[in-house]
């Protein structure tokens, strides 16, 4: 899971140089790997993505990633449905103006169990910058060991300081371990962070 993690964010940055509005919903990668009834559930689905304005790539490497990976294509579908899901709450806690990469990233950590109230946090306190830096980051630490309460509190205090990227990407686990955490709540996934 924690691996899945980190490579979900490093995908997420290889999609920086994708423009938003340019992913095709009927994806030649998807026909050519899955049998016909598969691969007009998931053009469905990447179909209802592009219409609400998301970004559609990371739904195609999931279904390829899940097609290489011999899973199978009714768990295919609930695991893309999920992302598509993901994608949506992204896009509404970090507004309509966000790029591909942040809106990824964002999904990314709302499926780890980053609570959708502290992408709105964090997205107020960049202000203009992107969340994506600081997103994966926080992804990248908890996935190589950090207390995730200690990496968002020490992330959300790089923010506020008006940390740039490098210094985010900086970041190890060790930085983290005197971080300072606001009291522990639980959230409905039950993952204790707040």
């Amino acid at each position: 899971m924690k691996h899945r993690i980190a490579i979900q964010f490093i995908a997420a940055l290889g999609l920086l140089a994708l423009p938003l509005g340019h992913a095709r919903a009927q994806d030649g990668r998807i026909t050519a790997r899955f049998a016909a009834p598969v691969a007009t559930r998931v053009n469905a689905l990447l179909d209802s993505a592009q219409r609400a304005g998301l970004p559609t790539e990371p739904i195609v490497l999931r279904a390829l990633e899940g097609h290489a990976k011999g899973i199978a294509p009714d768990r295919i579908i609930v695991a893309l449905g999920r992302l598509r899901g993901a994608l949506q709450a992204a896009r509404t806690a970090l507004g309509p103006a966000s790029s591909t990469v942040e809106l990824t990233t964002a999904a990314a950590a709302l499926q780890a169990g980053v609570a959708e109230h502290r992408l709105i946090q964090l997205h107020q306190i960049r202000g203009t910058q992107s969340v994506a830096a600081p997103l994966g980051a926080y992804l990248d630490l908890v996935a190589r060991g950090a207390e995730p309460d200690r990496a968002w509190a020490h992330v959300a205090n790089l923010a506020r300081r008006r940390a740039g990227d490098a210094e985010f990407v900086r970041l190890m686990p060790r930085d983290v371990e005197r971080t300072a955490v606001e009291p522990r709540t639980s959230n409905a996934a039950g993952t204790g962070t707040p």
